[in-house]
């Protein structure tokens, strides 16, 4: 068997996501060759492919797939559904060819023939023996290279069962998709709903019990985690009225995404979103003027600010018993705050390089970059949200001080975000030597 040859389709990552640019000149051309199949076909239930009536037909054929692959360097027919696609492209029938189109179909797939594949010109005798394959006193399955007695040597056929299974996988693969997008949804809306009940009861000093909400963090850990796919579009949806809510649950999501790339097992993903799905809690209990001010902060509302950290500790202190996970919550909760480093600044204020401090823990590492960006893609008060390449050059530059940079460049291959649309040369430089 030539080594050029192969079947159709199945080169494709998804039979279901067949398409490709529109070419007139390929559509009249497909047009024909299934017009002349569905002659060829119909004409041998009733007459033998050695009779002469198949000549004409045949020699259309093949100047017509000759001429395909001479423009295109193969010729790749697949039925799908209820449609043939050549190249890639969907054959689009005319109105008066539905009826034949189906019946062609039929035929081939009662063959088990999904199509087929040419990459080498057409010869009349082994277009001759395809039609065979379909003639009425045939009764033999043809194999991938045609049937036993009348072998095809340039063409090979595309198993129709093994097409169906394939399109039936895919549609199961995608119903899972669907099914499990909008569980991710659900259990989103059921963070929300939660944090904004235990912000509310932070504010009239009466906390809720959080470990209420470990359910909803081990239910996003599956969902990461299993599905190996990142819901990054949920944490988008936001209300700029209730911006603490939805930043508390953006960043549990954020987190929970970062540590699946980070190679974070199951239990300490579930530590690390529960950590940030309260890690700001505190700042329920500063006024909405005040969270929302544009310009400075005087000292008095600066020391204000401050104690919501402390007032975050508080409520996890005041739960029942003491676990490993309680301190972990305990430090982390304060740690996130802290600069990773001190920058060294320039006479114009640039900085230079950054000294970094004691070591931090990498929980409280991770929530201070994915809540630092949940934060600066957020609409506030006093300013419109940024979007999230400007998030990243500011984190990288102005900001890059109060985050790990090796955690920053892996943040940035979560996001998809490449270097060179967010940093300046000279820092696409500097990146390029640790490979990122």
């Amino acid at each position: 068997m030539p080594d050029n040859l192969r079947i159709s389709g199945t080169s494709d990552d998804s039979i279901l996501e067949f398409g490709r640019d529109h070419s007139e000149k390929l559509q009249q051309l497909s047009r024909s060759v299934l017009s002349t199949l569905y002659m060829l076909v119909r004409s041998a239930k009733m007459y033998d492919p050695d009779n002469s009536v198949f000549e004409r037909p045949l020699m259309s054929l093949q100047d017509t797939l000759n001429l395909i692959i001479s423009r295109e360097g193969r010729f790749d027919l697949v039925g799908i559904k209820s449609s043939f696609y050549v190249n890639n492209m969907l054959v689009k029938a005319e109105l008066n060819a539905v009826e034949n189109i189906r019946y062609l179909l039929e035929e081939m797939r009662a063959k088990d023939v999904g199509g087929f594949t040419l990459v080498k010109p057409a010869q009349i005798s082994e277009l001759k023996n395809f039609v065979w394959i379909f003639a009425k006193d045939t009764t033999e399955m043809p194999e991938d290279d045609g049937l036993s007695s009348r072998k095809l040597l340039a063409i090979k056929l595309a198993r129709w069962s093994k097409l169906k299974e394939k399109l039936e996988k895919e549609k199961l693969d995608d119903e899972e998709k669907v099914d499990r997008k909008k569980y991710a949804i659900t259990v989103y809306a059921r963070a929300v709903f939660f944090i904004s009940k235990y912000l509310d009861s932070v504010r009239k000093g009466t906390p809720m019990v959080a470990a209420r909400a470990l359910r909803i963090v081990q239910d996003l850990v599956d969902i990461c985690y299993d599905a190996k796919v990142h819901f990054l579009g949920m944490t988008t949806m936001r209300q700029e009225s209730e911006y603490l809510v939805f930043h508390q649950v953006n960043t549990c999501l954020l987190s929970i995404v970062f540590g699946v790339e980070l190679g974070l097992t199951k239990a300490q993903l579930r530590d690390l979103g529960f950590i940030a799905l309260f890690h700001d809690a505190g700042m329920a209990t500063i006024p909405d003027e005040l969270a929302g001010k544009r310009g400075g902060l005087t000292p008095e509302e600066r020391t204000l600010v401050a104690k919501a950290p402390l007032i975050s500790v508080r409520n996890v202190l005041m739960e029942k018993g003491f676990t490993r996970t309680t301190l972990h919550r305990v430090v982390a909760t304060l740690e996130y705050k802290s600069d990773f480093g001190t920058a060294v600044r320039d006479a114009r204020g640039n900085i230079q390089m950054i000294i970094p401090k004691s070591s931090l823990g990498l929980y409280a590492k991770i929530i201070a970059i994915t809540a630092g960006f949940d934060a600066l893609t957020s609409k506030r008060p006093f300013r419109d949200a940024y979007g999230p390449e400007v998030a990243m050059m500011l984190m990288w530059s102005e900001l890059r001080h109060k985050f790990d940079p090796e955690l920053v460049k892996v943040f940035m291959r979560v996001l998809a975000i490449p270097p060179v649309k967010v940093l300046s040369r000279r820092q696409q430089g500097a990146l390029s030597v640790t490979g990122l």
